[in-house]
Parts: structure tokens; C-alpha cells; sequence
């Protein structure tokens, strides 16, 4: 709910910006002259028209910088760092000869929201910072404070650059576009992947069961697990599937949610769904829902679905997976994560992933995330709007990639170490298919110990990471739980779902209207209600059809009414 609530905060910001914007705006013309002059500049004309092209001289420029803590180098030989002097603005500094001056720095959160807000409100904005979400994007192009960003892109967005874009299939870099013209650059939301179901196989093997295909193979399975209690629980004391009682499902990436069930039944909850005929509908009140509904509440009456799920909180929930008192939960790709404390507590524990439960045909379908939720927004007036381009272009294409000097990968891989960030922009740009796309060529360097072949420098960290645990394995020593964790979700359990028959359906809305802010806190409240008490058994599945109604009549069709005339509009 988010987005939902800073929509509330920009509906005010909205009647603010009329007294402000007279202040700011005539900033191009003081600008024209001197852009118009460099550009007849060979050595200007490069830098502003490539990607990797260096300024002949430095360019400064304000940013809204999300905090970093400096105090973590403290003893290092970095200790000296700070927002604008350290191993990212150096490098910025050395390749395009920029630099950088903090206009606000706040936490990341509702803190840099806040300051957002108030630099928007003041009409003294950054010449280059992050919004975070759609509705402040509209409002900042529909109250003309935001540069033109289609010419940027074209000449200095890199070649990969571009081809991360692509991958979305140009879901992304439109969602920036106002009238066809691309008024931020946006961040990427890799794909989430299908649901895991990941399952303890010590207890499988113990038991002698096979891995599961089909709904029935997981329920087969979790009922084992409680009636022959391989973890030596006692009796009826092993716990059903881990769910969370706050979402249920409907949140792309779920943990504990039970979206892969829902979609066996063709349902798709909290997502803006194509009902087939170009119109937008909620899927949470779709007929599909009940039957999904009734099965799941089936599953919790026989105790396959953990029985106190309503009342547990996130610790009790990783608790029971990592304690030994439920075998079966599901999650992501990264689900190794969640329970990689297990192997702290029990070394002989084994969690192993699946991409189950599957239809009839083998296949698994999964509706994808919002592609984009943040936006790099350049200052109308800027005199170097291609800027922030660049910096994309070298943060996420050049270091990434194409930096092969010893030193400086050093100190990036130093600042990683110990989780510091220090780029003045931070957003985050890559391919959709990020999770399992490079895994085979993972997979080989790690058989043959040759890295050449790896793509991006961050492949030469996991490496080392992953042939921790594989060495671990082959000396029959226990694995440290982070490098097994690593290995699980990157290379085991990307390598599955990269192989597996994956259906994917794409909602068609992702953004906000005006009714939401006062109306949605009121629905989502019915909409778990409906869930808990269905799946309980304190409600009938019959008791759906009426929540669709008062749902219907709470606003719901208002709000159904306003995303299909936003949709109509952009």
C-alpha cells in the first residue's frame, strides 16, 4: 500500500506548486546560450552524445541523495569518505569528470519521500534525483519541472543499456513516457519468478516420497510430513504449509503467499487483470477466486496449511521452517535465504527447491510485478540533461561489465563487502531475466574453474561465494549457510525455473487514482478479512459472493471505473 499512501501527500504537494513554480521558470533560457556554444565543441559534442564520453570540463550538479553510512569504513582505508568524495563519485569523477553536490540527502523510505515532497512543494528541485513512485512522476511533468529525456536516451543510453530495456519488452520505458516523450529514466523490477515450493528432502528421503507435480503431490507430501513426523517432533506436532496471514497471496515474489494455487484455479488476487475484452478488472472479485478459496480452505480444515497461520508473526513463521517444526513453505528463488539459519541449528538439514504445484500440462503460470516503481528525473532547465544518462550508462553498464582495472574493482568489491553504497543515484537497472539468465555460463566456470567467460564483475564475487559451498561438498564438510544459500537460489533453483514451463500474465495497472487514497485502506481491510475468515473456516466460500458486493459498493467500482480511464488516457 505504499504507493497508495503517498498519493494522499501529493494530492496537497499538488495546490503548493502554483506559488512556487513562478520562481523557476525561466531556467532554460539562462541556460540555452552556453549548451548551444559546447555543442559546436568537438570535444563537448562527444561527451554530450555518447555514452562514455568524457567532459573537458567538470560539470557539477545537484542531487537528492538517499543516505549512505560512512561510519561502517571507520579503520579502513576509506574512513575519510562521505557523500560527495568517495569510491562512486571518484569514478564519475575519473570517467565522465562530474561531480556531484548534495541538495538533500534523507534514509531511504518515507524520510526521502518526505524531502521529495518538500523540494517539489518549494519548486527547488535537484538537477538530478530519484522519485519514488509513479504519482510524483505525473505530477512533476504535469507541473513542468522535469527535462525531456527521449534525445538523452537515444544517443547517450549504452548499447546493453538499451538491451536491458528491451527485455521488458517496453513495458518499462513506457511507463515514463508522457505524450511519447520519455520524461525519466526508469528503474527495473526483475522478474520475481514463479513461486517456489521448497521442502525439507531429508524428510522426503526419509520417508521415501518422490517430488512433486501436482497439487495433490504437495498435499500427499505435507501430510506425511504431519501423520509420519520425520522430524521427530511428536506427535501432531509437525506444522502444516507456512502462510502469512497479512498476504495471503496477490504480491508478486511472495513469501508464504500462495499465489501458485490460486493460478491453478485461473485466479490472480490484487492484480489489474484484462477480462479478455480491453477492460481492467480487479482479480480479487473474479469468479475464479471462489473455487481457488474453497480448495485452500479444504487444505486448512485437514490441516495441511499451518493451523495458527492467522496469528503468527514473521519470526514465527522463519522460526518453524528454521526450527524443524514445518517442512514446507513457499517463497521465491531466493527462498534458500529464508531458512538458510536452518543449517545452523541442524547441519543434517536439507531444504531442496520445486516449481510446483503444476497444471495438468506440466506448466506453472505466474502473473509478473510492476516492472518499475522508482524514476530518475533530470531538472527542466539542466543544462546537461544527458547526464544522468551517462551515469547510468557507466554505473550500470561500464563497471558492471566493461571495468577491468584491478584496483578499482577492488575498492567497488571492498565498498560491497561492507554494504556501503555511496552512488549519488541509486536505482537499479537490469535484465528482466537477471535470476537465471547468465547461470549456464555460471555453471561451467564452475565446473571447469575457467571465469573467463563470466559477464559482469559482480559474476566473479558469486563465483568465489559459490565454489565455497561446491568445495565444501566435495570434502564433505558442512557448508557455511551464506554460500549455500548463494548456490541454492542462483544456480540450483535458477537453473530449474530457467528450464521449466513458466506461463507468465501481465496485469495492466500498477499506479494510483484519486479515490484509492481514501477508499483502498477500507477494501484491502475487507479483502484480508474475506481471506482469514474463508480459509479458517469462520466463513463458508459462499460468503465470497457477498464480499464482492459490498466490495463493489464500497468504492470498488469507482475505483475499477477511474484505472480504466487512466489506462484510456496514458
Amino acid at each position: 500500500m505504499l504507493l497508495r499512501t503517498k498519493r494522499a501527500s501529493s494530492i496537497v504537494l499538488a495546490a503548493l506548486l502554483a506559488v512556487s513554480l513562478v520562481g523557476c521558470g525561466n531556467s532554460d533560457n539562462a541556460n540555452n546560450g552556453s549548451a548551444a556554444a559546447k555543442s559546436s565543441d568537438p570535444a563537448w559534442e562527444e561527451a554530450m552524445t555518447t555514452p562514455f564520453g568524457k567532459y573537458p570540463e567538470t560539470v557539477s550538479y545537484t542531487v537528492g541523495q538517499m543516505a549512505t553510512n560512512y561510519s561502517t569504513l571507520s579503520g579502513t582505508p576509506y574512513e575519510k569518505d562521505n557523500a560527495t568524495n568517495n569510491v562512486w563519485t571518484r569514478y564519475f569523477k575519473e570517467k565522465l569528470n562530474v561531480q556531484n553536490m548534495t541538495k538533500f540527502e534523507a534514509n531511504d523510505g518515507t524520510d526521502y519521500s518526505q524531502k521529495v515532497s518538500m523540494a517539489i512543494v518549494s519548486g527547488d528541485i535537484p538537477d538530478i534525483m530519484v522519485v519514488p513512485d509513479y504519482s510524483t512522476l505525473q505530477q512533476l511533468y504535469d507541473n513542468d519541472l522535469i527535462a525531456d529525456l527521449t534525445d538523452a536516451y537515444d544517443k547517450t543510453a549504452s548499447d546493453r543499456i538499451k538491451e536491458i530495456y528491451d527485455s521488458y519488452g517496453g513495458r518499462v520505458l513506457d511507463s515514463a513516457k508522457f505524450d511519447g516523450k520519455l520524461m525519466a529514466i526508469p528503474t527495473t523490477e526483475i522478474s520475481h519468478g514463479p513461486g517456489i515450493l521448497w521442502l525439507r528432502k531429508d524428510w522426503m528421503d526419509k520417508l521415501g516420497l518422490q517430488e512433486p507435480k501436482s497439487l495433490e503431490d504437495v498435499e500427499n507430501i505435507i501430510e506425511q510430513f504431519i501423520e509420519k513426523d520425520p522430524g521427530g517432533n511428536g506427535s501432531g506436532k509437525t506444522v502444516g504449509l507456512v502462510v502469512d496471514n497479512e498476504n495471503v497471496a496477490g504480491i508478486s515474489g511472495g513469501q508464504y503467499s500462495l499465489n501458485n494455487i490460486f493460478a491453478l484455479y485461473g485466479a490472480y488476487p490484487k492484480q489489474w487483470m484484462d477480462d479478455g475484452n480491453g477492460n481492467a478488472v480487479y482479480g480479487s472479485i473474479q469468479p475464479e477466486m471462489k473455487p481457488a478459496l474453497t480448495k485452500i480452505a479444504e487444505m486448512y480444515k485437514k490441516g495441511l496449511i499451518d493451523r495458527q497461520f492467522a496469528v503468527r508473526t514473521g519470526d514465527d513463521r522463519k522460526a518453524l521452517l528454521t526450527g524443524g517444526k514445518s517442512g514446507a513453505f513457499l517463497d521465491n528463488w531466493w527462498g534458500s535465504w529464508t531458512v538458510a539459519d536452518t543449517l545452523k541449528l541442524n547441519p543434517d538439514a536439507e531444504w531442496i527447491s520445486y516449481v510446483a504445484p503444476q497444471s495438468e500440462d506440466g506448466s506453472l503460470t505466474m502473473f509478473t510485478g510492476n516492472p518499475s516503481s522508482s524514476y530518475l528525473v533530470v531538472r527542466k532547465g539542466f543544462e546537461h540533461p544527458e547526464l544522468a544518462m551517462k551515469m547510468v550508462s557507466l554505473q550500470y553498464d561500464y563497471q558492471r561489465y566493461q571495468e577491468k582495472e584491478a584496483d578499482t574493482l577492488k575498492a567497488f568489491e571492498d565498498y560491497s563487502n561492507l554494504n556501503v553504497s555511496g552512488s549519488p543515484i541509486i536505482v537499479n537497472i537490469d535484465y528482466y531475466d537477471a535470476f537465471y539468465r547468465n547461470v549456464d555460463i555460471m555453471k561451467e566456470a564452475l565446473e571447469s574453474g575457467d571465469t573467463s567467460k563470466l559477464i559482469s564483475n559482480n559474476d566473479i564475487t558469486a563465483y568465489n561465494s559459490y565454489k565455497k559451498y561446491m568445495d565444501s561438498e566435495k570434502t564433505g564438510e558442512k557448508p557455511d549457510a551464506v554460500s549455500w544459500a548463494g548456490y541454492t537460489s542462483s544456480i540450483t533453483t535458477a537453473s530449474m525455473v530457467k528450464n521449466a514451463n513458466i506461463k507468465e500474465v501481465n496485469p495492466v495497472f500498477f499506479g494510483t487514482t484519486p479515490s484509492m487514497s481514501l477508499k483502498w485502506p477500507t477494501l484491502s481491510k475487507m479483502e484480508l478479512e474475506m481471506y482469514l475468515k474463508i480459509i479458517t473456516g469462520d466463513q463458508s466460500p459462499d460468503s465470497f459472493d457477498k464480499f464482492v458486493d459490498s466490495w463493489k459498493k464500497t468504492g470498488g467500482d469507482t475505483i475499477t471505473k477511474e484505472v480504466n480511464e487512466a489506462i484510456a488516457s496514458n
